[in-house]
């Protein structure tokens, strides 16, 4: 009954994967939490089984806005680290060439398939935006329509199975294997960086808060009468904001044209 059910409903099975796949993913098995993103692939797996198939309208809209989510994230953290210095371009240069050449060597040495090959650099990298750009380029390559529907399958089947293993591996490296490697204990240094980033509340030669105080006060109009409410806060370099204007015991809104008085 539940696998008709997810069957001939797959928005069901969508929705389903996504509640218990967050819950499954909030808890954490030693250093390692698998996420939202993987408990929702994991459970996807299982009800999958139900053969219950999204509409591709949907799917491209999905992807469409996990790819301007993944942007509209990223983009200001891109540019950041761009300003900072040649270092972090230059390592992602690194890793995309160390990515690749080992997803191409191990295509050519097992004679992969182009979608087994994709879903495996998109599971091992953990780059889901990998899966759709992938489809998209299979579908492009002018093949039998059975062919292309095979190939795009063996993409996603290569990235469920690589997926787990590659989170698996970049927590373990970053937390366990790394610190060691480089013999600097990971807790010390996190407080280190921390500290140097002003995050104990000292602040560094040259930094400023990046949020000054706020202070609401109620005051007594004098000198001020006569002028309206946007004259007064353009002479403070709109450094204040006046909220709200009380006059014989009633409230004015306060509009930037509103005459004040004594």
């Amino acid at each position: 009954m539940l696998w008709h059910l997810l069957a001939t409903q797959p928005e069901i099975a969508l929705f389903t994967s996504l509640a218990i796949g967050f819950f499954i993913g909030s808890f954490k098995f030693g250093p390692i939490r698998l996420g939202g993103v993987c408990g929702t692939l994991i459970v996807a797996l299982i009800l999958g089984q139900s053969g219950g198939r999204i509409s591709p309208d949907l799917k491209n809209i999905a992807f469409a806005l996990f790819i301007f989510a993944l942007g509209f994230t990223g983009g200001p953290q891109f540019f950041a680290n761009i300003g900072r210095g040649w270092r972090y371009g230059a390592l992602s240069f690194v890793e995309v060439i160390v990515v690749v050449t080992l997803v191409l060597g191990i295509a050519a040495l097992l004679k992969l398939d182009p979608g087994t090959a994709a879903g495996l650099l998109a599971g091992g990298a953990t780059e889901s935006a990998v899966i759709g750009t992938a489809s998209e380029a299979v579908a492009r390559l002018g093949l039998p329509a059975g062919e292309i529907a095979r190939l795009q399958a063996n993409i996603v089947t290569a990235y469920s199975v690589s997926y787990l293993f590659g989170l698996v591996t970049i927590v373990l490296l970053a937390s366990q294997f790394a610190p060691l490697m480089l013999r600097v204990n990971l807790r010390d240094e996190a407080e280190r960086v921390w500290r140097k980033l002003g995050g104990d509340g000292a602040l560094a030669e040259g930094q400023t808060p990046a949020m000054s105080p706020l202070a609401g006060r109620e005051l007594k109009i004098t000198t001020a009468a006569g002028h309206s409410i946007g004259e007064v806060e353009a002479r403070f370099g709109h450094n204040i904001s006046v909220q709200r204007v009380m006059r014989e015991r009633s409230v004015i809104r306060a509009q930037p044209a509103v005459m004040l008085k004594a």
